[in-house]
C-alpha cells in the first residue's frame, strides 16, 4: 500500500514537472520502520489507515509540506482509499493550501480524521475549509489548533456547525478566537446533534469589554445546560473566576452527558470550590481538571468533602499547582480512602509538607492508586519523607498525544475491582 502511494505521489509530481518533496518520499519509504516511532501508535485503532505527514518527524523536519505539495498528495490519495486519517500537523500550509484542501474535501468520501494543527491558516483558509464541510459527510474529526483563524474563522465554523451533523471532534485551541465568535460557537452548540469533543482554549482576552470573562462563562454554562451530546470540553486560559465557575457548576447539575471538563489555567479560588460538591453530586463527570488555579487548603477541603459525601463517579482528578499545603492534601488523602471510584490523582506542584508526604505515602502503601495513576512517589532522606514527581500516564491527556481524537475517559467503571483494591 505504501509503495503504491509513494509511486502515485511521484507520478503526480512528475506530471506537473515539479520535483517531489524528498521529505514525503522518505516518509513513505520508511514509514513502518521509522516514522511510527514519532507518533503515539497506541492512540490509533487502525494505524495502518493513517498517513502521518506531520512536519515534526525527522524525515520531514527539513522538508515541511508547503502549498504546492498538496495537489500531488491529494492526487495520490484518490487511489489510496484505505487512508482515513490524514495528519498534516506542523507544516507550512497557508490559506492557499487550505483552499486546495477544501476542494479535495468537497468530493472526498474517505478521510475521517484531519489534523492541521500548527500551520499558517488564517481567516480565508478557514472559511474555505468550513464551506467544504457543509457538503462533506465523511470527516468526523478536525483540528485547527495553533492556527490564527481569528474572529471571522470562528464565525465561519459556527455557521458550519449549524449545517454539518457529522463532525464529532473539533479542536480550536489557541486559534485567537474573540468574544463574538465564542458566543456564536457556544450558542450553536446548545443544540448541535453530533459534536462530542470540543477544545476552545486560550481565546484572545477582550479587556475592552467590561466583565467579558463572566459573559463568556454564562454562555458556557447555558450551553452545558442545554447540550445533550458533548462529552469532553476544554476551556483553559479564560481567566474564569469564582462567579463564572459558580454558574458553570449550577448548570452542570442538569448535564448528564459530559464526562471530561478541563478548567485548568483559570482563576478559580477556594471560594469557587464550594460549588464543586453540588455539581459532582448530580452530574456524570468522570474527569475534572482544575490544575493551575488557586484552590489552596480550603478549596482542597471542599473537594475532599465532595469526594467523601457527594460523589461516587469521578475517576480522575487533576489539582496540580494550586498552592495546596498540608491541611488540604491530608484531607484529600483521607477522603480517597473511602471513595472507591477515584482512580487517578495528580497533585504535583503543591506545597508538600511532611505530614502530607506521609499521608500520601500511606496511600501508596495500601495500593490505593496504581503507580502510573498518581504523579508523586515518596522517598526518605535523614528519616524525613519527601515527595518526588514520578512517571505517570498524565501525558495521555496532552495535545501531542491526540493525533486521533477520541474520548480518553470512558463511562464504564469496574466497581468490584475498585472496592477490592480499596
Amino acid at each position: 500500500m505504501l509503495k503504491e502511494l509513494k509511486s502515485s505521489y511521484e507520478q503526480a509530481s512528475n506530471k506537473t514537472k515539479q520535483r517531489p518533496n524528498q521529505g514525503i518520499v522518505d516518509t513513505l519509504s520508511t514509514l513502518r520502520e521509522r516514522s511510527l516511532r514519532y507518533i503515539d501508535e497506541s492512540a490509533y485503532e487502525n494505524y495502518d489507515r493513517i498517513l502521518p505527514l506531520n512536519g515534526n518527524q525527522p524525515t520531514l523536519s527539513k522538508f515541511r509540506i508547503q502549498d504546492n505539495d498538496l495537489p500531488h498528495i491529494f492526487e495520490a490519495l484518490k487511489t489510496a482509499t484505505m487512508i482515513t486519517h490524514l495528519d498534516l500537523r506542523y507544516n507550512r500550509i497557508s490559506d492557499e493550501g487550505a483552499g486546495l484542501l477544501a476542494n479535495f474535501l468537497k468530493d472526498d468520501q474517505y478521510i475521517s480524521i484531519l489534523n492541521l494543527q500548527g500551520n499558517d491558516i488564517h481567516r480565508k483558509g478557514t472559511q474555505s475549509i468550513t464551506n467544504s464541510l457543509k457538503t462533506n459527510t465523511a470527516l468526523s474529526s478536525l483540528s485547527l489548533a495553533d492556527n490564527s483563524i481569528g474572529k471571522d474563522g470562528g464565525m465561519a465554523m459556527a455557521e458550519t456547525l449549524q449545517i454539518n451533523i457529522n463532525l464529532e471532534h473539533l479542536n480550536l485551541a489557541n486559534c485567537d478566537l474573540e468574544m463574538n465568535s465564542l458566543v456564536a460557537l457556544l450558542t450553536v452548540l446548545r443544540y448541535n446533534p453530533s459534536l462530542k469533543s470540543l477544545d476552545i482554549s486560550r481565546p484572545v482576552p477582550q479587556y475592552q469589554h467590561t466583565n467579558w470573562v463572566d459573559d463568556i462563562a454564562i454562555h458556557i454554562a447555558q450551553m452545558l445546560e442545554k447540550n445533550t451530546v458533548l462529552q469532553e470540553l476544554h476551556i483553559q486560559k479564560y481567566e474564569i473566576r469564582d462567579t463564572g465557575f459558580m454558574w458553570i457548576c449550577q448548570k452542570m447539575q442538569h448535564n448528564q452527558t459530559l464526562y471530561f471538563l478541563d478548567l485548568s489555567c483559570n482563576r478559580i479560588t477556594r471560594d469557587g470550590a464550594v460549588y464543586i460538591a453540588s455539581m459532582l453530586e448530580k452530574c456524570s463527570l468522570l474527569r475534572l481538571n482544575l490544575a493551575f488555579n488557586r484552590l489552596e487548603d480550603e478549596g482542597a477541603g471542599h473537594i475532599a468533602t465532595a469526594l467523601l459525601h457527594s460523589n461516587s463517579k469521578l475517576r480522575s482528578l487533576d489539582i496540580r499547582s494550586n498552592n495546596i499545603k498540608g491541611d488540604g492534601l491530608c484531607s484529600l488523602a483521607d477522603a480517597v480512602k473511602f471513595n472507591s471510584a477515584l482512580m487517578e490523582l495528580f497533585i504535583w506542584g503543591n506545597v508538600n509538607e511532611e505530614r502530607a508526604c506521609l499521608a500520601l505515602e500511606n496511600l501508596l502503601k495500601i495500593r490505593r492508586f496504581e503507580p502510573d495513576n498518581i504523579d508523586v512517589s515518596p522517598y526518605r532522606v535523614d528519616a524525613r519523607t519527601y515527595l518526588a514527581e514520578s512517571t505517570n500516564n498524565l501525558d495521555k491527556y496532552a495535545y501531542w498525544k491526540q493525533v486521533e481524537p477520541r474520548l480518553r475517559i470512558q463511562p464504564a467503571v469496574n466497581r468490584e475491582a475498585l472496592s477490592e483494591r480499596a
